[in-house]
């Protein structure tokens, strides 16, 4: 349990661009507890489909662990492919002190997903730098009983990186879908949630920057209607919850 306040930096990125040295100067000289970074973070333009980004996942960790060089706080990195023993897992790479401490498997995949990659089996909970933290993966924000279970094992702060799909939809149901999924049980759980999205497109898709940090009394930041498709880097400071 942390005390007082947190520092969430987002990097809301645009998915299709390689990660390069623009994007490691801006991110490197953040002084936030947590970077976050949205799924598919590998899956740049040269990247034709699910199962077609294994190099290039381990080119995307060596980058974040470069970046961890610099960067003091805990490095949430998105999501890239892990090959392990005989299966292939859309991964959530937690990084701290230029190390991969750990992975988080993605538990609830789509239809997609279901075709190429095994699930996930354990809750992604780490305790780090004085954090207890949970991090979910996209489509697992949907079952909301894995937000129950992280909230059953003492989390209070939880990271969810994501790629979500482009729709045609009104302001009115945008935010009726963040008070579902993100604010509700926020309240319910006396939760910080932070949502990192990508922009452009992944896999040929077009997807939507719909980033955002939650807290137990509602919306803190919401990225602006106008940048649903830009890339941005955005800090956050939000006060813990009490117990």
């Amino acid at each position: 349990m942390w005390v007082g306040l947190v520092k969430i930096s987002i990097f809301q990125k645009s998915i299709p661009e390689p990660l390069g040295p623009s994007a490691f100067k801006k991110l490197s000289g953040l002084k936030s507890d947590f970077l976050v970074l949205p799924e598919y973070l590998f899956a740049d333009a040269t990247v034709r489909d699910h199962a077609n980004g294994i190099e290039k996942s381990k080119t995307t960790v060596d980058w974040l662990l470069k970046l961890s060089d610099l960067y003091k706080g805990i490095i949430i990195g998105g999501s890239v492919l892990l090959q392990e023993d005989g299966k292939l897992f859309n991964a959530t790479p937690v990084i701290y002190n230029s190390q991969v401490v750990d992975y988080y498997r993605k538990r609830n995949l789509t239809e997609n997903e279901k075709k190429v990659f095994a699930a996930g089996t354990e809750p992604g909970i780490f305790i780090l730098g004085g954090f207890r933290f949970g991090v979910l993966i996209c489509a697992d924000v949907l079952q909301p009983a894995q937000l129950d279970e992280l909230a059953a094992m003492g989390v209070q702060l939880v990271f969810t990186v994501m790629n979500s799909p482009f729709r045609e939809e009104s302001v009115e149901e945008k935010r009726a879908r963040d008070e579902n999924l993100f604010c509700a049980p926020a309240a319910k759980h006396n939760m910080v949630i932070a949502k990192c999205c990508g922009t452009g497109t992944t896999f040929g898709k077009k997807i939507q920057g719909r980033s955002l940090v939650v807290t137990p009394n509602g919306i803190s930041w919401r990225v602006a209607l106008g940048e649903e498709d830009k890339e941005i880097v955005k800090t956050v400071i939000v006060q813990a919850p009490s117990a």
